[in-house]
């Protein structure tokens, strides 16, 4: 579902000594305090955006927000543990209620994604709870290894069956997370929250 830019989706988790790593439980229990949350936004860095929403670094995680359909994080899930292709899903929630500065950034209208779009097709979306989506962070992948990717379509197919769903599988959306080639986006991209956007 969504077309990232050329800014690197993941980047390599480089840890800064004095952060602490944040298991998957604890994120479940981040996105329901929203001021531990807010806390931890404030420390976030740019790792990508695409056309519907925009991927965050906090200390050892990948935040994904934006247009994240509730079966997103589902499918990904069953991918990785059928498959081991997926990066495992920490934490989602459907209606976060973020920090201003944040849904600005993410907002279509006003925020990163907003070069991809025209003013007049979509929404404004600053102030609103949105869909957060919290996995550990991986590398971008190395383009002649998906060049040599033979896995894709097999999922793409069993996706397909199982859910119902169109995934968008392009080059950008693959990753390497403990020295395997994975797919990263697995929005569907025919679900009627794209409309929302």
């Amino acid at each position: 579902m969504n077309a990232w830019t050329d800014v690197s989706l993941f980047v390599p988790p480089r840890f800064v000594p004095h952060e602490r790593s944040t298991s998957a439980r604890e994120w479940q229990e981040i996105l329901a305090d929203l001021a531990r949350l807010s806390s931890l936004l404030r420390k976030r860095r740019l790792v990508g955006y695409g056309a519907f929403g925009v991927v965050y670094r906090v200390g050892n995680a990948a935040i994904k927000i934006g247009c994240i359909g509730e079966s997103e994080p589902v499918i990904q899930e069953w991918v990785r543990k059928r498959y081991q292709r997926a990066l495992p899903v920490w934490a989602f929630r459907p209606d976060v209620p973020l920090p201003k500065i944040v849904t600005r950034e993410v907002c279509p209208r006003h925020g990163f994604p907003s070069n991809l779009w025209t003013e007049s097709s979509v929404n404004c979306h600053c102030g609103e709870a949105m869909p957060v989506m919290v996995m550990p962070l991986a590398e971008r992948a190395d383009q002649r290894a998906v060049d040599g990717e033979n896995f894709s379509e097999g999922i793409f197919e069993a996706v397909v069956k199982k859910f119902s769903v169109c995934l968008d599988i392009h080059k950008g959306n693959f990753l390497e997370f403990n020295g395997k080639l994975i797919l990263c986006d697995f929005g569907d991209t025919s679900d009627p929250v794209a409309d929302y956007w």
